[in-house]
């Protein structure tokens, strides 16, 4: 017996350090595992937080985004009405260079017509231009 006793404490003591080794593998892997949760919890929270960032960015960007466009359009309907008032006066202003001009030319009718008289009516054709130029004019 004596013989065997040594090999059974070897055996024992080898039986503990496989244990020993098996149970600090075990606890080793959670351990890995509890520190690869933490830091995928560590990470999703900072996800969280750059993602409740980014929102708010967009919702900051989006209301920016929103004022600009609304003081756009108010440029734009103003910028047409301004238009519309310049078409306005163009118009006006063409009207009343096409009343003159026809006025000239009738004018100019008249005293062609008094001119070509046989014999011409120069006293008559200067009568009528100094009342244009002298007398009382018409209003436009």
């Amino acid at each position: 017996m004596s013989a065997e006793v040594p090999t059974i404490i070897a055996a024992l003591s080898a039986a503990a350090a496989v244990g020993t080794f098996l149970a600090y593998l075990y606890v080793a892997r959670r351990s890995a595992m509890g520190v690869a949760r933490e830091e995928a919890l560590a990470l999703a929270e900072t996800r969280a937080e750059v993602i409740a960032e980014l929102r708010g960015r967009l919702a900051l960007l989006e209301q920016r985004h929103n004022r600009m466009k609304a003081d756009c359009d108010g440029q734009v309907h103003e910028l047409q009405r301004s238009l519309e008032e310049a078409r306005t006066e163009a118009r006006e202003a063409y009207q009343t260079q096409r009343f003159y001009s026809s006025t000239a030319i009738d004018l100019l009718e008249h005293l062609l017509g008094d001119l070509e008289q046989a014999p011409p009516n120069v006293d008559g054709a200067l009568t009528r231009i100094r009342e244009l130029l002298f007398g009382d004019r018409p209003a436009a």
